[in-house]
């Protein structure tokens, strides 16, 4: 049965795919908006004598359909037998992306200047030695450090909290820090500032690139529909104390309405942030997040198999900070369409089966609400939705009655 991977290549050298024992196993991203951000990691399964040909720290690269799906290195390697007689060996080898590698590259060694959240990710991310793209805040300011030696990991995470950010490595290997409000733009294939690799890296078609940045609807005929719809208040946060200064002062921002509802859940956040105004951005943009309860969707799964080729493609584009469409829905449920970012994925290959299961997270989580220029222009006063909340609001549609 025809293969849809293209080819696994590690050490340079390209695997006999008629010996690699399936399943092959991939994952981007994080698992839901609420866990800590980690490298990819890829597993393979060798048949017979490929496998002591592989070293640790090896190079993999996994493509298929053309489309690359895992850029890394070797970590662990483990060899079982299925039998001695005759002598059937199998080589486990387990791979991990590049934004491990940044948990043991220093940065910071002489101190930071008083400088933006963007310069600061810039400077980390130089320091990193890996190829990355930047989507980090460029209003939000920091105050300057004495001697702060940390592993570039570190310095991208603490980055992340105090400015309300993510970070990821790409299938192509590149690393993306990306501040919430841009989840989706950095990294957007489509665009030329994406693109930093030379043209013979991209391995897929030019017509196969995205043409819009709008959301990419699932194709429902493909989706395995087993939602698994859940709410709780622990998530809720209506009292946010965010420290500003070298000498901290703090910003406090409520919610009266969420505190009424659901009791004073609070959060103080130590950050590097410069001035109050920076402070109260960052509290503001929690009380937006996490002030009331969202549903959240869970993981949906999709055979990659039984898509059309133009549906394959739009599926397999996707990345963390991808904005999705998943329509049809099983009543009851919350929403019948669900306009959702993702978080990551998981994938597997198996002999004529491809599954792809996407983590998706409620947009509001990432700090996106429409804004006025998002508005159709065409919509009056008098037909906007009388009992809309405009937390709510998080496309132009939901303001219509």
């Amino acid at each position: 049965m025809t293969s849809p991977i293209t080819h696994i290549i590690i050490g340079g050298i390209t695997l006999d795919l008629n010996d690699v024992d399936y399943q092959v196993n991939v994952t981007h991203g994080r698992s839901s908006v609420s866990t800590q951000p980690e490298a990819s990691t890829a597993v393979i399964v060798v048949r017979g004598s490929q496998g002591l040909d592989i070293a640790l720290a090896d190079t993999v690269d996994i493509t298929a359909y053309g489309f690359r799906r895992f850029t890394g290195e070797v970590s662990d390697l483990a060899i079982t037998h299925l039998s001695s007689t005759p002598a059937t060996a199998l080589t486990t080898v387990t791979c991990i992306g590049n934004l491990s590698n940044l948990g043991s590259r220093l940065t910071g060694e002489s101190g930071y200047a008083a400088q933006t959240v963007f310069e600061r990710a810039e400077e980390i991310l130089t320091d990193s030695g890996e190829s990355y793209l930047n989507g980090a805040s460029q209003t939000l300011e920091l105050f300057a450090t004495g001697d702060a030696p940390q592993t570039c990991l570190d310095g991208l995470q603490s980055l992340a909290e105090w400015s309300g950010a993510t970070y990821f490595d790409t299938p192509s290997g590149t690393i993306v820090f990306e501040a919430y409000g841009e989840r989706g733009s950095t990294a957007y294939a489509g665009a030329w500032g994406a693109l930093i690799e030379p043209w013979s890296f991209y391995e897929q078609s030019w017509d196969s690139f995205p043409t819009t940045f709008a959301a990419t609807v699932l194709p429902s005929d493909g989706v395995i529909f087993t939602p698994s719809w859940t709410q709780n208040q622990f998530s809720v946060i209506n009292d946010a104390s965010v420290s500003h200064g070298v000498t901290p002062s703090y910003h406090q921002a409520t919610d009266a309405t969420s505190i009424a509802t659901y009791g004073r859940r609070a959060l103080t956040l130590e950050t590097g942030l410069k001035a109050n105004a920076d402070a109260n951005t960052r509290a503001a943009a929690i009380l937006l997040a996490q002030a009331y309860p969202l549903w959240n969707l869970g993981n949906i799964s999709i055979y990659v198999d039984q898509l059309t080729v133009p549906e394959r493609d739009l599926v397999l584009a996707l990345i963390s900070g991808s904005t999705v469409v998943v329509g049809d829905l099983p009543e009851p449920a919350p929403y019948s369409q669900f306009l959702g970012i993702v978080e990551g994925w998981s994938e597997t290959y198996t002999p004529g089966q491809h599954i792809l299961t996407l983590s998706i997270s409620d947009p509001r989580y990432s700090y996106q609400t429409v804004t006025w220029a998002g508005v159709d222009a065409a919509l009056t006063w008098g037909a906007v939705n009388p009992d809309v909340i405009w937390y709510n609001v998080v496309t132009s549609d939901d303001l219509a009655a």
